[in-house]
């Protein structure tokens, strides 16, 4: 998808022109477009309701072929989310209409209480993730789609804000798709391999990467995380991505990696199982913030360190068994009741390698971690925990920033005693205590430590939300666009 920000004088302008349009707001899409606009709102088949369409054709010479409108809704009550989703709209109108390029124009008067830098990050997001389709393996190559060069007009208001709004929203968005290509793959494609390799394309631009392999993990002593690859043939990787001054303070972002969930020897029902190629959409979410850092847009002060434990947690013979007891990196001690409480094994080794080689200011994970969270606030919104209440409350706004919002879940001491074992330090399940999202975030506390740290379980939001124009099926790409934004305030 191409976009630019542009005057509304280009040639896109003879194709298709689609004009945002609020209910009580009077605006007449710009000097060229004026005669036009006022004929189009005379015939009174305009919508100015939330996502209304119509679309007028023009005769002869005029200025453009085809006129179309899209309401916005009522001005007063005009929210990030909706631009978000009427730019995606447009984009959708384009393609349908068979328009090879098309222009966005949008007073600035029907933007109610948003700031221009806001509404240019909500359009060039809905832009390029509504124009988003996961490009699957098939026997023909794939058509070149319409509605994919889109020229963006601002009408009044500030255009520079607008702009730098935009460029901001453009980035995040393209490091969205990178992150839904890369989590829409299937698992004999997207292998620890392969992700480790995918990251290690994202080096320059201030970009460093490195990938541990098994030999490394094992001198580490990272056996959590080895313990649940020892069921399948696909070899561990732990990758670690860096940005920014190596002096000052560290920001760890570290996001669970499997690229294949069984559920191991605790194996999963077979109903869905396939969806488990989304178990790696905390590492997508990582990788996807460290494509947006090298673009050179962001440059928070602090150090962001990516770290990623990336395996596959199968049921081959040598899988490890409920019951088993293994030593993470730091020394605690598990015992695995549960095989398919996986994934906070792998995070245990991640921070634990995180605090001992980076000694982090602070810790985030993210992680399609359980089930219960699912349950809990469904696929909407995504719940969060931790240890530090500013650190959550930071993550929050961020999250209400991109429109991609997160719940506290209470984190009690409690919880903590019910993740004791009789036979290690620790168990990795609370043995039928319920809170299920919280006895995951429990057991990861153990090893931040005193370190502020909030863990972010994003099982719901990873895929199988409601459609919103910008997203409509498989993988959203969750956590990146609230991740650029946590980091832009550092």
């Amino acid at each position: 998808m191409k976009t630019r920000i542009g005057s509304g004088s280009s040639s896109s302008l003879a194709e298709l022109c689609v004009l945002l349009v609020a209910d009580g707001v009077a605006c007449d899409g710009g000097p060229r477009l004026k005669a036009l606009v006022a004929a189009a709102m005379a015939s009174g088949d305009v919508k100015t309701t939330f996502r209304g369409t119509v679309m007028f054709r023009q005769a002869g010479k005029a200025v453009t072929k085809r006129l179309c409108c899209i309401g916005l809704g009522r001005e007063q009550s005009i929210h990030s989310e909706q631009l978000r989703r009427v730019a995606a709209l447009s984009q959708a109108v384009a393609e349908d209409a068979g328009a090879s390029r098309f222009a966005l124009l949008i007073h600035a008067k029907t933007l109610g209480k948003l700031d221009a830098e806001q509404a240019g990050a909500a359009v060039a997001e809905g832009l390029i993730l509504g124009a988003y389709r996961y490009a699957q393996p098939q026997k023909e190559p794939h058509k070149p789609r319409k509605g994919q060069d889109c020229e963006v007009v601002l009408l009044g208001g500030n255009a520079r804000d607008f702009a730098r709004g935009f460029a901001f929203g453009e980035v995040g968005a393209r490091a969205t798709v990178f992150a839904r290509d890369l989590e829409n793959q299937p698992s004999n494609i997207c292998t620890p391999t392969s992700l480790a390799s995918a990251a290690k394309k994202l080096a320059g631009g201030g970009v460093t990467v490195k990938v541990l392999d098994r030999a490394k993990l094992q001198k580490l002593g990272m056996h959590a995380l080895l313990g649940v690859a020892r069921g399948s043939v696909e070899a561990p990787k732990f990758i670690a991505l860096s940005f920014g001054p190596a002096r000052g303070k560290t920001v760890c972002v570290i996001g669970k990696g499997l690229t294949f969930d069984t559920g191991g020897l605790s194996i999963k029902p077979a109903s869905k199982m396939d969806e488990m190629r989304y178990d790696m959409c905390g590492a997508g979410a990582v990788l996807g913030l460290f494509h947006a850092l090298r673009s050179g847009l962001v440059k928070p002060r602090h150090r962001i360190v990516g770290l990623i434990a990336a395996t596959e947690n199968g049921v081959g013979p040598a899988a490890q068994k409920p019951g088993d007891v293994v030593r993470a990196m730091d020394g605690h001690t598990i015992e695995v009741l549960n095989t398919d409480a996986e994934g906070r094994l792998v995070l245990a080794d991640a921070i634990a390698y995180g605090k001992k080689f980076y000694a982090p200011a602070r810790i985030v994970d993210l992680a399609t971690l359980t089930g219960a969270v699912v349950v809990a606030l469904g696929h909407e919104v995504a719940g969060i925990m931790g240890n530090d209440q500013k650190l959550c409350d930071e993550l929050i706004s961020a999250g209400k920033a991109a429109d991609e919002p997160l719940w506290q879940l209470p984190l009690w001491d409690v919880h903590k005693e019910q993740m004791k074992s009789k036979f290690a330090d620790l168990a990795n399940i609370n043995a039928g205590q319920g809170n299920g999202a919280t006895a995951g975030a429990a057991f990861l506390s153990v090893f931040a430590g005193d370190t502020p740290w909030v863990h972010l379980d994003i099982a719901g939001t990873s895929y199988g939300g409601v459609s919103k124009d910008y997203y409509k099926s498989g993988a959203s790409g969750t956590a990146v666009r609230t991740l650029l934004r946590f980091v832009e305030t550092l």
